[in-house]
């Protein structure tokens, strides 16, 4: 049996940075300069073993995320939309109407996110879709790869679940169902960048 993913997310998303996907446009969306009170959102995947996989703090704009994806612990810092791991930069988050691009240095599209109002596609670069997340009414999302099914998540009593292809539970949550939490399904995705992008979407939440 697969070993079932571990994953503790904790998140303070600003005030009014909300999920606006709605109106695609190629301009970036700057950081909002609201001063309310931060309203705290958060999200929590355990398994087995229960210990943390990864764990993502956001405090007065600044992420710190402790990532466990790869197999190995790894810290990684973010801000100002710039991610480093050990003072070496692994991308820069880019925000639009449309979604997020992670970016290299040089301003390269590594990965895109790109939020419609009836899917998400997660794209290699700017046009290669690698994987897609549909809705299916308030209490599940489906994985795809193509037409082929990578796997779900889906609303069980008091939270979500993370299953396979196979219907094999991954992990289990006290949130309810997400699109960050369908990232962690894409292995394709390299484990730093997909760590940045399951935090990146869940502050769009």
């Amino acid at each position: 049996m697969k070993r079932l993913l571990a994953v503790t997310v904790a998140l303070v998303v600003l005030a009014g940075c909300g999920r606006d996907g709605q109106v695609p446009t190629s301009a970036p969306v700057g950081p909002s300069q609201s001063s309310t009170v931060a309203m705290p959102a958060f999200l929590r995947v355990t398994g087995r073993p229960t210990s943390s996989m990864m764990a993502v703090v956001w405090r007065n704009g600044v992420a710190t995320i402790t990532s466990r994806l790869s197999g190995r612990k790894v810290t990684i810092a973010g801000k100002a939309g710039h991610y480093t791991r050990n003072g070496r930069l692994l991308a820069v988050v880019r925000t639009y109407r449309d979604g997020v691009r992670l970016k290299d240095a040089q301003g390269v599209t590594l990965w895109r996110a790109r939020i419609s109002r009836t899917q998400v596609e997660i794209r290699r670069g700017e046009t290669e879709v690698r994987y897609t997340f549909r809705p299916y009414g308030d209490d599940r999302i489906i994985v795809r790869q193509g037409t082929l099914l990578v796997g779900n998540v889906r609303a069980v009593e008091n939270g979500a679940e993370l299953t396979d292809a196979s219907g094999v539970r991954q992990g289990v949550s006290s949130s309810r169902p997400g699109d960050d939490m369908a990232v962690l399904l894409c292995s394709e995705i390299p484990p730093d960048l997909r760590a940045i992008l399951t935090a990146v979407l869940l502050r769009r939440r």
